[in-house]
């Protein structure tokens, strides 16, 4: 027990942020998941990576469909990530969604990643 607790120590002294909920009915799985978390966190942090979350917004296109309008925000949102020098070696989650009405519509795209400085 003492070792999950040092984990914990850990990652709170070395990251940033750091969120625990702990529920009463499952505060040992809570707990071993938050000690799962830190130490991802402090694995990428040691090979110069973390997580980051972007957003991209593109006007909708209505001569090309939903997928395609959604696959052009993602693209388009990879190229701004490459253009901070930042290489991305996984993919957390990701959404997407078509917002606003007729003229007014846009594709938001946001994506959470885990990245590193491009080489």
């Amino acid at each position: 027990m003492n070792k999950i607790f040092t984990i914990i120590a850990l990652a709170v002294a070395t990251t940033s942020c750091m969120k625990l909920e702990v529920k009463p009915d499952g505060i040992i799985g809570d707990t071993v998941d938050a000690g799962k978390e830190a130490y991802k966190s402090i694995k990428r942090s040691r090979n110069g990576e973390e997580e980051r979350n972007f957003s991209h917004k593109i006007s909708y296109n209505s001569a090309i469909s939903n997928a395609v309008n959604i696959a052009n925000c993602k693209k388009e949102m990879m190229e701004v990530i490459s253009v901070f020098e930042l290489t991305v070696s996984k993919i957390l989650t990701e959404s997407s969604e078509i917002v606003g009405e007729d003229e007014r519509r846009s594709v938001q795209c946001t994506v959470k990643a885990v990245v590193r400085k491009s080489t």
